[in-house]
């Protein structure tokens, strides 16, 4: 169903390029969306602004695209990269939500783990995620956690009970980097310390070769976009995925769910992993016109299929595996949905 609705997507965008309308004018000679679109984006800035400091799997996603998208969005803007780090994508979140133009110049990017967040009532959470104008997520990316090979422990199951915990690093509260960690360890017994305050996961990976941390806990695909050299050398190796199945690429990796404690770990865990499945989202604020929406969600799906994006993707080590707003949509009413004392439990757990 997902291959049929891109290729419905992929037709609509190719149908429009090439309708006579869409050169300008309609018979009446009203102006069509697409020439409406041109003269308004023409010789414009777009920016995407992104939860996350420069070097990050968010940020390397959010270049890739800027690279190629004006191609795609009617009058060939300019199209360039803000970063706003800060509470895992907390901050610039609630700068889209709220203070970004609303006229279709300013797309968002940030931690699709602020979904759980606004689930459990995060402090600074000044935000409804279903009232954004989701453009698309680039991944259906599981998280998994990788330790540096010298560490005291290395396979997961050595790690349940553990006396002396690994450290792992992260950027802090709302992200997978740091909440994800602590739900596997709380729901599997693993020895297992968060240790927040990283500006970037950039920064984490600097902290593992520094000796401060052993390991990290974050997406595959940045895992295999920014530390392939990491696992081809076996300087580090996977010890540890989330999700309901193994990933294709990662067979012989446990899943958390194998270790569960029991029925309610199982929920967490697969509530922790939620927001994988709608990775790196990319959204405009609420209040902008429907028809900009719409041009900037064709001019996004166009891009992911565009071959020149691909190409420099594949040359990166990313895989995309893109969703539709209205599958980012049906995510996260699944996870909004969550019976308040589950919610309440994983609350606890992400506490500092």
């Amino acid at each position: 169903m997902f291959a049929v609705r891109w290729c419905l997507v992929r037709a609509l965008a190719v149908a429009v390029a090439i309708a006579p309308a869409a050169c300008g004018r309609t018979e009446s000679g009203a102006p069509t969306v697409h020439s409406a679109a041109a003269d308004f984006y023409g010789g414009r800035t777009v920016s995407i602004v992104v939860g996350s400091g420069a070097g990050g799997g968010f940020d390397t996603t959010a270049r890739l695209v800027a690279r190629h998208i004006s191609r795609h969005i009617p009058g060939n803007p300019t199209v360039i990269v803000v970063n706003m780090p800060g509470g895992g994508g907390l901050v610039a979140a609630n700068h889209i939500f709220s203070a970004a133009a609303k006229d279709g110049t300013v797309i968002g990017l940030f931690h699709e783990a602020q979904m759980m967040s606004q689930l459990t009532g995060g402090e600074g959470v000044n935000f409804d995620l279903r009232q954004f104008n989701w453009l698309g997520s680039s991944y259906d990316d599981p998280n998994i956690c990788i330790v540096r090979s010298d560490a005291p422990v290395t396979a997961f199951k050595d790690m349940i009970g553990g006396a002396k915990p690994i450290a792992v690093g992260g950027t802090g509260p709302g992200s997978n980097t740091y909440d994800a960690p602590r739900v596997l360890a709380a729901a599997t017994g693993a020895g297992i310390r968060a240790v927040a305050g990283y500006p970037t996961t950039n920064d984490v990976r600097i902290g593992v070769e520094r000796g401060e941390i052993q390991g990290m806990c974050l997406g595959w695909e940045s895992v295999k976009s920014a530390s392939t050299e990491w696992l081809q050398s076996g300087y580090a190796k996977v010890f540890v995925q989330n999700g309901t199945t193994r990933h294709r690429e990662l067979p012989d990796v446990p899943l958390a769910l194998e270790f569960a404690k029991d029925e309610d770990s199982r929920t967490l865990l697969r509530l922790v992993d939620a927001p994988g499945a709608m990775a790196k989202p990319f959204t405009l604020p609420p209040g902008v016109d429907p028809a900009r929406v719409e041009v900037m969600r064709t001019a996004l799906a166009a891009t992911f299929h565009d071959a020149a994006f691909l190409d420099e993707a594949r040359a990166m080590r990313l895989e995309f595996q893109p969703k539709t707003a209205a599958q980012i949509q049906e995510i996260l009413d699944d996870v909004l949905a969550t019976p308040p004392g589950v919610a309440a439990k994983y609350r606890e757990i992400i506490q500092p």
